[in-house]
């Protein structure tokens, strides 16, 4: 263990120092740059605005409840006469060839056979579903963008490791160098530390790219564009993180807790109401009215009020509507077979998340025992070598192994990160970060 924290503090004091020689503009925690992909990204501010349209149909629909109000108002003019009489076919009349008509008349629904009430109820429902798959895009970048934010923590830490590999490599260039002015190595040896020494450099021009490539995506996410110069405020640590079994929910309470979930419970509640908007289109509908009337049609001004009455029944619309109702019948059935079957399926996927974080935590577990194993074996054979009981191939072999090994903590490291927030948002908790206002 002595060796594990020597070989991971010698990479993280090397991440350190990149990140001094970067001079990065700014150092971010993983919550501050969740908190800005949740401000910033335009998927979030899409989302938002679906919302606020579902908002503002929520409130057009309301309106359904108040009067219809219409004014209307005509002016005409004839080149002959609108009403003619023959009278006992001596003479023409003619009357009326100009006038002007207006009138103001509101219309109250009195009953509308549900279609405004459960219109109403409609409304608020795709409210909380624009709502409900705005959480779901919120999730979705505070995953990735702690997917991203992870990489660029492990990059930085396998460059540190990289760092660290040639600074060995170059301490054994020295050392085989003075054996070979003093006769007692081969310069193929030399050759053969140089040409490994040289397979890292090459290595280490690839993760630079990385490096650049997922900080710009981090940067673009956060809406900062992907100029931005910035770094990020973890390191891969030196212990194993303890196995994170508070985070354990049962599948059946999670189950409602999960954005997917409550949208099948309203899918189902939208299809009731749309079956219940049908049948409300073949029932008898009734308003009531109220208007005032203008004209002058006999060149004499007349105006009066008006109370009135409508009611509308469907007649034809029956023959149709019966079988507009059995679809929606069947649309409402298959919602609630979604609902069961997809219910199902997502508490197979949490069981499938919580396997994944197992997994992940038992790899990170393994490959921290083969960084101190492989540290062990790195520092006998290069006790060998010098006492003249290996070759330099065998410390470039443990030198590899070495590496290899803390390349794979790197890398189960990120990936248990990953798999913990996965898990979380699987189970309808957030992961990291604070979520938007504009819910």
């Amino acid at each position: 263990m002595r060796h594990l924290r020597f070989t991971i503090l010698l990479f993280s004091l090397a991440v350190a120092s990149g990140l001094k020689a970067a001079e990065a503009d700014s150092v971010i925690t993983l919550d501050r740059c969740i908190e800005l992909a949740l401000a910033n990204n335009m998927a979030v501010r899409n989302a938002a605005n679906d919302t606020r349209a579902a908002v503002e149909l929520r409130r057009e629909a309301f309106t359904k409840y108040f009067p219809e109000v219409s004014a209307t108002g005509m002016a005409f003019w004839t080149h002959n006469d609108i009403f003619q009489y023959n009278l006992l076919d001596i003479i023409e009349i003619g009357f009326i060839n100009k006038g002007k008509m207006a009138g103001v008349q509101a219309m109250q629904p009195v009953f509308m056979g549900g279609q405004i009430v459960n219109g109403n109820k409609l409304a608020a429902v795709g409210e909380e579903v624009a709502r409900l798959r705005q959480q779901q895009t919120l999730d979705e970048l505070r995953l990735t963008t702690e997917s991203l934010y992870w990489k660029l923590v492990t990059l930085k830490a396998s460059r540190g490791a990289l760092e660290a590999a040639i600074a060995t490599l170059d301490t054994l260039d020295t050392q085989v160098k003075v054996a070979v002015d003093a006769g007692v190595a081969m310069r193929n040896d030399l050759l053969k530390v140089q040409l490994k020494r040289n397979t890292y450099r090459s290595e280490m021009v690839d993760l630079d790219n990385g490096i650049k490539l997922v900080r710009m995506l981090l940067g673009q996410y956060m809406g900062k564009g992907a100029d931005w110069n910035f770094d990020v405020d973890d390191a891969v640590p030196e212990a194993v993180p303890d196995f994170p079994a508070e985070l354990y929910m049962p599948c059946a309470d999670a189950l409602p807790l999960t954005t997917d979930y409550k949208l099948l419970q309203k899918n189902v509640e939208a299809k009731k109401l749309e079956k219940r908007i049908e049948i409300g289109r073949n029932l008898p509908q009734v308003a009531l009215g109220a208007g005032w009337f203008y004209h002058d049609l006999l060149e004499q001004n007349h105006n009066f009020g008006a109370l009135m009455v409508a009611v509308n029944i469907p007649l034809s619309g029956w023959w149709g509507g019966s079988h507009a109702i059995k679809r929606k019948s069947l649309a409402l059935e298959n919602a609630r077979n979604e609902l069961t079957d997809l219910g199902e399926k997502l508490e197979i996927g949490m069981q499938d998340k919580w396997n994944s974080l197992t997994a992940a935590h038992r790899k990170m577990d393994i490959a921290c025992e083969g960084v101190g194993e492989s540290s062990e074996n790195l520092r006998l054979n290069r006790l060998y070598y010098e006492a003249g009981m290996s070759t330099v191939t065998d410390v470039l072999e443990a030198e590899a192994s070495h590496k290899e090994s803390i390349d794979s903590y790197i890398a189960a490291y990120g990936a248990f990160c990953v798999a913990r927030s996965a898990y979380l948002i699987a189970t309808g908790r957030t992961a990291a970060g604070s979520d938007s206002g504009d819910l």
